[in-house]
């Protein structure tokens, strides 16, 4: 998919409260197992120095935690309907999650007078690098929850719209089967006039070709191939009684000859 294309369409992923709990708590449990197993930004140190107690230990890891709730709750649950960041493109919820690392970064900071960083240097803390350095580090951490749970919603809508199209075909093929007729297949020229006729089950695609459709159908046992002047679109329009579906930009399928829907490297085929 072109990058443009991409950056332009709908940001669809965190659009239902469980969704967007997903990803908050999601996003919560890896900033957990990352500092606990890593141990980065001197973290390491700081957890072999005597100085620090477990029960400070234990109340770093815990204000991570709910600051890290808190904030993912307050952008996802009331800050994105505030500053209209609902219905946005991708390109636009890309600035979002820069805002979405900034509030962590100040609820954080906000924390931190209750709570002290393991390093015990409050005064560090206050000055305006440390808090920058710890933005970014925010973002970066922030980044990986984020990325898998929208794979994880791209898998599971790819998953229920082939499980949709499943039933649709079914549907399509009890129809007529168990129809005591076999019904004709009209395919008009861009005047309107029958240039084909055909039945049903025996048309298996039609492939489009600048001004013209290039009609692929059963006659005797063979693949035959019409050329027929007319668009596409206006073909498929003419067909919506009958169960031909546009699948691509230059074809269109009969469902009735289609026996399952797969997905192979995250695209759908017809089989």
């Amino acid at each position: 998919m072109n990058i443009n294309i991409f950056l332009k369409q709908p940001f669809d992923y965190l659009d239902t409260p469980q969704i967007k709990w997903f990803y908050i708590l999601g996003s919560t449990t890896f900033a957990i197992v990352f500092l606990l197993l890593f141990q980065p930004y001197g973290i390491s140190k700081e957890m072999i120095n005597p100085m620090n107690s477990s029960l400070n230990k234990f109340l770093f890891f815990a204000s991570v935690a709910f600051s890290t709730i808190l904030g993912l709750s307050l952008s996802q649950f009331f800050l994105r309907q505030l500053f209209d960041f609902e219905f946005v493109n991708n390109q636009k919820y890309i600035y979002w999650i820069v805002i979405e690392a900034l509030v962590l970064t100040l609820i954080n900071f906000g924390i931190s007078f209750i709570v002290p960083d393991l390093g015990n240097n409050f005064e560090k803390e206050l000055h305006l690098t440390f808090q920058l350095k710890m933005f970014v580090k925010i973002f970066l951490v922030l980044l990986f929850p984020f990325v898998g749970t929208v794979l994880y919603v791209s898998i599971k809508k790819l998953s229920n719209e082939i499980q949709e199209l499943d039933v649709q075909l079914k549907q399509y093929k009890s129809v007529y089967k168990s129809s005591n007729h076999e019904q004709m297949l009209n395919i008009l020229d861009e005047n309107e006039n029958v240039d084909l006729k055909i039945s049903i089950n025996n048309f298996l695609y039609a492939e489009s070709s600048n001004q013209y459709i290039l009609v692929h159908y059963l006659k005797q046992g063979e693949v035959r191939r019409h050329i027929v002047r007319n668009r596409l679109k206006k073909f498929v329009i003419q067909s919506n009684d009958f169960p031909i579906m546009q699948c691509h930009r230059s074809y269109a399928i009969n469902l009735l000859n289609v026996d399952y829907l797969t997905k192979k490297n995250g695209k759908e085929y017809l089989v």
